[in-house]
């Protein structure tokens, strides 16, 4: 198995690259942040799969070998920063929190319901945009509330958009009314800065026409065209919720 390669998943490797730009945008880090930012992304980007599939796996050693090389991607670059054990814990304390609990909710997920669940993959795309958390620590800024708030908003759409693709397989059946319920939390954010509402506005529709389309799909072709509508409405959030945050 190949350690370095090419994300399976275009939609996930985007995520990674995406969500580290976002997350030095908002932190607003110099040319150095930036330089540093990206070569970690690209780490990230491809030892995705390889972390994945070892994890699906159990496969222990090259869980600790993935966990290895991200670890030192992104504790070097903060330690170079940050240079006691303080300075770490703080900066380094809410995104470990957040990553622990999605690896802990994904894994009793996938134990108890298996791999091809819809919310195990839902939860599942919870993960490509965490880089975003650490953007700022590893580029020497101190964490803040807009990039908390961009992570969740990315984060939380993609975990939806995935439980939203499954509502469309034919050989799932998934209720389409669970995508629209579990996206209703999001409209937390409007308490944040109202004019995130802006949005919200495309996902919602997208949810709430969905209740009653019929149409199902089956064909890879097919599939794959759906998923990439649904990137593409990622993105769309992505652009203005980034935008928002930065201007406002």
């Amino acid at each position: 198995m190949k350690v370095f390669r090419v994300p399976r998943e275009p939609g996930a490797g985007g995520t990674i690259i995406l969500a580290m730009i976002g997350g030095l945008i908002l932190s607003r880090v110099d040319w150095r942040g930036w330089l540093i930012g990206i070569v970690v992304a690209l780490i990230t980007f491809f030892t995705f799969d390889y972390a994945f599939d070892s994890y699906r796996a159990w496969k222990i050693r090259d869980m600790a070998l993935a966990l290895g090389i991200n670890g030192l991607a992104y504790l070097l670059p903060a330690l170079y920063w940050w240079r006691t054990l303080g300075e770490l814990f703080r900066e380094f304390a809410v995104p470990f929190a957040i990553v622990g609990l999605i690896f802990a909710l994904h894994f009793v997920f996938s134990r108890a319901k298996g791999w091809k669940n819809p919310i195990t993959y839902a939860l599942g795309n919870l993960l490509p945009a965490v880089p975003a958390l650490f953007a700022p620590a590893i580029a020497g800024k101190p964490f803040n509330e807009k990039v908390l708030v961009f992570w969740f908003l990315l984060a939380y759409y993609e975990a939806i958009g995935a439980a939203y693709v499954e509502t469309k397989l034919a050989f799932r059946r998934f209720p389409r009314k669970y995508p629209l319920i579990a996206w209703i939390p999001a409209f937390i954010v409007v308490l944040y800065n109202p004019y995130l509402a802006i949005a919200l506005v495309e996902p919602t529709i997208r949810l709430v026409r969905n209740l009653k389309d019929n149409t199902y799909v089956a064909k890879i072709e097919d599939i794959k065209r759906l998923g990439w509508s649904v990137f593409r409405s990622v993105m769309l959030l992505y652009v203005l919720t980034l935008a928002i945050l930065y201007l406002t």
